[in-house]
């Protein structure tokens, strides 16, 4: 049998074990679709910002646009941390902090990349699964819904902070 035969009987049993996988997990995997979605969005907007828009705030009662991205990074770690069932272990972002562009997007990528092993962790089993709270247990799907809900909602803030300044977040 040819090597190229070979490569190409391997690239097809990873691809139908990678399928098995995705079907044995579809609402995980779909919510894992969308975080994918958010987090590429954010950090193509955290990216494509110059450095001399990141103070920006449109107005004094908001977030400058360096502390949503910061919120952001700091939020998806105390969710992941407790999607994973373990609530306030994960680590601390600072959101006062006037930290320069590069380090900013250095702890958004971080704390996806967090988040991303939470999920790796995870499966449609374990979304039931209950983590205790101060007002009784919740459901970590809840924890993923909310993640989703939470990076899309800054993202939206995000997208208007760049428009005020006659940028677009996307391409």
């Amino acid at each position: 049998m040819s090597n190229a035969r070979i490569v190409a009987r391997l690239s097809l049993l990873v691809l139908l074990a990678t399928l098995a996988c995705l079907a044995q997990n579809p609402a995980l995997s779909g919510m894992h679709r969308e975080f994918s979605a958010a987090k590429a969005s954010v950090l193509k907007a955290a990216n494509k910002a110059p450095e001399d828009i990141y103070g920006f705030r449109p107005t004094p009662e908001v977030f400058t646009l360096r502390r949503m991205f910061l919120h952001i990074a700091g939020a998806s770690y105390s969710i992941c941390s407790s999607a994973a069932g373990k609530p306030g272990s994960a680590p601390k972002v600072d959101v006062t902090a006037e930290s320069p562009k590069a380090e900013v997007i250095a702890k958004l990528n971080a704390a996806f990349s967090y988040c991303e092993d939470v999920f790796a962790h995870s499966s449609d089993a374990t979304l039931a699964e209950t983590v205790p709270t101060a007002n009784g247990p919740r459901e970590k799907s809840y924890y993923f819904s909310h993640l989703l809900g939470h990076t899309f909602l800054h993202y939206g803030n995000v997208v208007t902070y760049m428009r005020i300044k006659g940028m677009s977040p996307g391409d």
